[in-house]
């Protein structure tokens, strides 16, 4: 019960204060071991049913499933991070609610008055950023230096198009927040500063992508959606900021967009996009400062 007790419950910052190292450390991490261990349980699982549907299905349905080998890597894969988080949802539910400050995400009289809502701001700043960023990685050889990440991108664009969509831009970027925002960077918080908690929380999530490309990418994002989620309060936040950013980065990819412009085009569409995305930054922060009185 004790045990159940630390994992699942969100203990005061006064309270972990007090705890060892060693209890930091399993308060931070086992839900995320947890996450891991039953993702993976899943898939091979899921595989083995499938592998068993496969043995007594007819010709017809086993040319169909080898014709679209990628579709169903991405669909038992998209399964399993639902099956993970589904299984550490208390904690992550505890975590959310516990941070849940409503600042800023309630229509202000500023952002009322301009019939614009706070969270058209948050899919405008992703958009800029996650394009403009991808494009200047395109254009400083940063994409290709990487193997492994070759590879998961022809895992991720070999899936069908619609199929991605809902994978890339709504399962992935809601257990992916649910874990590393909702419950590891709200933890960290109240074991660390907010900054550390920031700048660890984006690493251990740039890390979790697994080549280089990936987690550059994935910690410059994790940097800037902890710090919009502690700007705002809520969770919606940073999901609708990563749905908005995986959904722009597929799109583009998954047509060859980059492989079409020229690099003239390209540095220029880079800088218009980050200097775009800087300017939706800065006035998110001037709705909240101006929320919080």
């Amino acid at each position: 019960m004790d045990f159940w007790k630390m994992y699942a419950f969100r203990w005061d910052r006064d309270i972990i204060q007090k705890w060892p190292s060693l209890k930091k450390t399993g308060y931070l991490l086992l839900p995320l071991l947890f996450y891991f261990v039953i993702h993976d349980v899943a898939e091979i699982i899921l595989w083995a049913c499938l592998d068993f549907v496969m043995q007594h299905a007819t010709e017809e349905i086993k040319l169909l499933f080898t014709a679209n080998t990628d579709t169903v890597r991405g669909i038992i894969n998209g399964s399993s991070i639902l099956i993970g988080t589904a299984l550490i949802w208390p904690a992550i539910r505890n975590e959310i609610r516990g941070n849940d400050t409503r600042v800023a995400c309630e229509t202000t009289e500023v952002v009322t008055t301009k019939k614009i809502s706070i969270y058209g701001f948050v899919l405008a700043f992703a958009f800029c950023m996650a394009l403009g960023l991808n494009i200047l990685f395109y254009q400083l050889g940063i994409t290709g230096k990487s193997q492994s990440y070759e590879v998961v991108k022809e895992l991720q664009y070999g899936v069908q198009f619609v199929f991605g969509l809902i994978l890339y831009g709504v399962i992935s970027p809601f257990a992916e927040e649910a874990v590393f925002r909702g419950l590891l960077y709200n933890r960290m918080k109240r074991c660390f500063s907010v900054g550390i908690a920031v700048v660890l929380s984006a690493l251990l999530f740039g890390l979790y992508h697994g080549n280089m490309v990936q987690a550059l990418y994935g910690t410059i994002l994790g940097i800037v959606i902890a710090y919009l989620y502690e700007m705002t309060g809520r969770f919606e936040v940073p999901f609708l900021f990563h749905a908005m950013a995986n959904v722009s980065v597929y799109v583009m990819t998954y047509h060859n967009t980059l492989s079409g412009m020229n690099s003239a085009m390209a540095w220029t569409m880079a800088v218009v996009l980050l200097f775009m995305a800087a300017g939706f930054f800065a006035y998110l922060r001037k709705i909240c400062k101006k929320a919080q009185g």
